[in-house]
């Protein structure tokens, strides 16, 4: 007599809701789709400032007097004829290159028009003592300076205090935006710095970084922030459904299917 077999019960789908899973989910799901946005918008905005720099780098320079003082002058080729103020160079603080701290030497410039600019004329490294500071040599007569406008994009870290106090020779600052150097020194300073060609009388080491992070690191950002997201939404449904036991069972099913075949 042959044996009588049942056919094999077909699962189907369910919900089994787990409150404290998605409750977790509400949470973070929308943080980590917001962090992955975020992260694209950053590119993005790195890969403009990239263009910007290039397109501008290229284009024929200006002299500083046709430049309004404004905004949307950043990466703008300028030259600018004038004298350097060797009495108080600024020493910007807390700039470190090939793993070497040092600082970045700023000084004021008076362009023959009569109009102040604060000019960056690159890095110099520091010593083991921080109360010997490094000796910035002076630049004579008048000169033509070639290089580009800068601004600092965002608010700076602070990482000490500004050592204003001293009178004469080199100082020490945390923070080199004009308008806070404009009002220090009393003078009325161009709201942009002026950041040396290389070849520039004055210059030191130039050659600075013009974005921490590439736009390509904050795309990889980006992708790992979009793949948590998926993962805590696979988890999501597992958590919240039969929907392992359906898979195993399917399996299980094909299996049988195989081996009677």
């Amino acid at each position: 007599m042959s044996e009588l077999t049942q056919p094999p019960k077909n699962v189907s789908f369910q919900w089994q809701l787990n409150w404290k899973v998605l409750v977790f989910t509400a949470i973070f799901l929308p943080i980590t789709v917001s962090l992955a946005l975020w992260q694209l918008d950053r590119a993005d905005e790195k890969r403009q400032l990239l263009e910007m720099y290039h397109q501008r780098g290229i284009a024929q320079s200006v002299t500083l007097e046709t430049v309004p003082d404004q905004s949307g002058s950043e990466y703008l080729r300028v030259s600018v004829t004038g004298t350097y103020d060797n009495r108080s160079p600024l020493l910007l603080d807390n700039r470190v290159r090939r793993g070497r701290p040092g600082y970045e030497v700023i000084s004021p410039f008076k362009t023959s028009k009569g109009q102040w600019i604060l000019v960056n004329r690159g890095w110099i490294m520091g010593s083991g003592d921080r109360a010997v500071l490094p000796k910035i040599e002076d630049v004579g007569g008048e000169v033509t300076l070639m290089g580009y406008l800068y601004r600092s994009p965002g608010k700076q870290l602070m990482l000490g205090e500004d050592l204003w106090q001293v009178e004469i020779g080199p100082k020490i600052i945390q923070n080199a935006a004009p308008d806070i150097v404009a009002e220090k020194l009393k003078l009325a300073l161009f709201s942009y710095s002026l950041r040396l060609d290389a070849d520039a009388q004055g210059a030191l080491e130039t050659g600075w970084a013009l974005v921490s992070v590439q736009p390509g690191k904050h795309t990889g950002y980006a992708v790992q922030w979009t793949a948590l997201a998926v993962v805590l939404i696979v988890l999501t449904l597992f958590a919240n459904s039969n929907l392992g036991g359906v898979i195993s069972e399917r399996r299980r099913m094909n299996r049988e299917k195989i081996s009677n075949q």
